[in-house]
């Protein structure tokens, strides 16, 4: 019993694995467009200017705060295949009110705002991530 266990697992592990399927989310039921914002959209960074000033302030009582972006460019689209949630990957640098300059990563996301609906944005701010949620160098920011 116990040989034959042995042969049917090695043979199972000689078979051909088979790609996923990827169906494009755009032609699901309830598909996506796949109309992402830029990395450059004044939306979108201001989003992000904003949400960090309020995190420091609220959890950190920090006054760091984002002045202005610099370098902003994408590092991916789509990455983990067509049949997810589209989202793109973005990198900038941000000039803080210290006036150091930091990096920062950010993913756009469709249909990942507020219950659903609108454009989502996650970022993390390299020196600032305190809880190392996303690593110590933002390498572990979702959708990456």
């Amino acid at each position: 019993m116990r040989r034959a266990l042995l042969i049917a697992a090695s043979l199972f592990a000689l078979a051909p694995v088979q790609a996923r399927e990827e169906i494009p989310a755009e032609g699901r039921y309830g598909p996506f467009s796949a109309n992402l914002e830029t990395c450059e959209s004044p939306g979108i960074l201001s989003t992000i200017q904003g949400r960090f000033a309020k995190n420091e302030r609220s959890y950190w009582n920090s006054p760091a705060e984002i002045i202005a972006f610099e370098r902003v460019h994408q590092i991916g689209l789509r990455q983990h295949g067509l049949d997810l949630i589209p989202r793109r990957t973005c990198e900038a640098v941000a000039i803080m009110g210290d006036q150091k300059r930091v990096r920062v990563v950010y993913s756009i996301i469709e249909a990942n705002g507020f219950a659903g609906y609108g454009t989502g944005v996650t970022f993390c701010v390299t020196g600032y991530d305190r809880t190392l949620a996303h690593g110590s160098a933002c390498d572990r920011l979702p959708g990456r």
